[in-house]
């Protein structure tokens, strides 16, 4: 025994199948012996299971567990025997160590609804995080843990970055479905559950192949679509859409799919596989053209490195608006609200020493997060702004929250990065302030001594790009954040 144990020592870790061979072989057993033997291992041994095919458990000696071997290890066993974790490790690894927590059940195997014989998706994740090998990044996003991660920090801006041009593509696709005739009219969501099964969008369907009748009743097929673009794409990283689609067929097999795979990149062992599944492999260069593609390439370097870009080029982000302007369709307000940040930060680039955008701080070991949408540094002073680029007015929840939650946190963080400068808190709301949210405001402001606070609407902001030497960036303010505003 003591063998056996010095054995797993030296592994890192080891599946029980794998180590009951290992006895068998070396001690002249039969293999069901070697079993029994695994099964009566104890501390310092120990097992973690639920999660391997076969109902094998992954074997650790306690001096290895949570180094850098145990990781390497657990991370192989995944891949070979518990490909719905090895799922969750690959989607994260791909999008940079960082992922929402809502868009994470898109890029695995796990149904989000029970189906016999599957592991429900929120049993996995609870099961990784026991195993360390979930983290919580922040309320709104997961990472792995750092032996298993592939980037040594998650990079949070161009995660942003992707995630922003996903929506675009997502958008763009819903109204190319539509008009086509592939989707039906206003019935396409986001982050849609069909068949169990989560996909990034989805819409039912009433083309022919799709469509069956029950007693002439239509019953519509779904087209189904999940995006992977920003990083390379082999056959490893399209796994879990392949088996997502053929778990549906097994369980539900009176279910028409027309299954999309939307890519920006995809090797050639990788598109075969597609093809042969009968998945639709859409090229955002094929699908929209190359003037598309080119546009959300420089997006994601924009938003990724949107401080230094506007310090240092502001004249690259009006072009690339006027190029956003010209080559999306269709109303997309909330996307454009997810550029407003650069917008404002066009403004205080032209103007203080430093800027960062989007930048994420934390408070000492909480949990939680706070985004900074544009942080603006000069010589005496800092300026925290909050940008709100949308059609509506923001309300008395948000500027409670606001005052008594953000503000505190965020002005810990500055006292210990730029102690002794005058802090200076601003929100910029495209929609304005509801009357509630004003008073709230104001009363703040006009109390408050040991820092400033200032809130602008529509005519504060327009005032404020009219003192810039440029009728560009007011022309933009104008034509694309206020101009479907009443």
């Amino acid at each position: 025994m003591t063998n056996i144990i010095k054995h797993i020592e030296n592994q890192g870790g080891i599946l029980s199948g794998q180590l009951a061979e290992y006895i068998a072989k070396t001690q002249n057993i039969e293999e069901s012996a070697a079993r029994k033997r695994v099964e009566r291992l104890k501390s310092p041994i120990h097992k973690l299971k639920g999660l391997f095919s076969d109902n094998q458990s992954f074997i650790y000696h306690s001096d290895n567990y949570n180094s850098k071997d145990y990781f390497d290890k657990l991370e192989e066993a995944f891949e070979t025997s518990a490909k719905r974790c090895f799922a969750v490790i690959v989607a994260i690894n791909y999008h940079h160590g960082i992922i929402l927590k809502s868009d994470l059940p898109n890029y695995t195997f796990s149904p989000t609804s029970k189906i016999k014989g599957h592991l429900l998706y929120t049993t996995l994740i609870e099961k990784l995080k026991q195993a360390n090998v979930l983290l919580d990044y922040d309320e709104e996003h997961y990472c792995l843990n750092g032996y298993i991660a592939k980037s040594a920090e998650p990079n949070f801006r161009h995660n942003k970055s992707i995630q922003f041009v996903k929506d675009l593509v997502l958008n763009q696709f819903a109204n190319w479905s539509r008009n086509i005739g592939l989707c039906s009219f206003k019935t396409g969501e986001t982050n849609k559950e069909v068949g169990g099964f989560q996909f990034a969008f989805a819409s039912p369907s009433y083309i022919n192949g799709l469509v069956q009748y029950k007693e002439s009743v239509p019953k519509p097929g779904f087209v189904v679509v999940d995006v992977l673009i920003g990083n390379s794409t082999t056959t490893k990283e399209i796994d879990f859409y392949l088996q997502k689609i053929n778990a549906i067929r097994a369980s539900n097999p009176s279910l028409k799919l027309f299954p999309v795979l939307i890519l920006d990149g995809v090797e050639i062992n990788a598109m075969n596989k597609l093809k042969k599944t009968g998945v639709l492999i859409a090229t955002i260069r094929e699908l929209f053209g190359e003037s598309y593609n080119e546009l959300l390439k420089n997006l994601i370097n924009t938003i990724t490195n949107a401080g230094v870009i506007l310090k240092k080029d502001p004249e690259s982000y009006i072009n690339l608006m006027a190029q956003l302007t010209k080559l999306v369709n269709g109303k997309t307000n909330n996307l454009r609200g997810d550029l407003f940040e650069l917008a404002v930060g066009y403004y205080y680039g032209k103007q203080c020493q430093s800027l960062d955008i989007g930048k994420k701080v934390r408070i000492d070991n909480d949990i939680k997060t706070r985004e900074i949408d544009v942080l603006a540094n000069y010589e005496s002073e800092v300026r925290v702004v909050e940008c709100k680029g949308y059609n509506y007015p923001v309300d008395k929840d948000y500027v409670d929250k606001y005052l008594s939650d953000k503000i505190p946190a965020v002005r810990k963080w500055l006292e210990k990065v730029f102690p002794n400068k005058k802090q200076v808190f601003e929100i910029w709301s495209t929609g304005g302030f509801d009357i509630e949210a004003t008073d709230a405001l104001l009363k703040a402001k006009t109390n408050t001594k040991k820092y400033s606070i200032d809130y602008l609407d529509k005519t504060d902001i327009l005032e404020r790009a009219n003192q810039l030497q440029t009728s560009k960036f007011a022309d933009i303010l104008r034509d694309y954040y206020f101009k479907e505003i009443v």
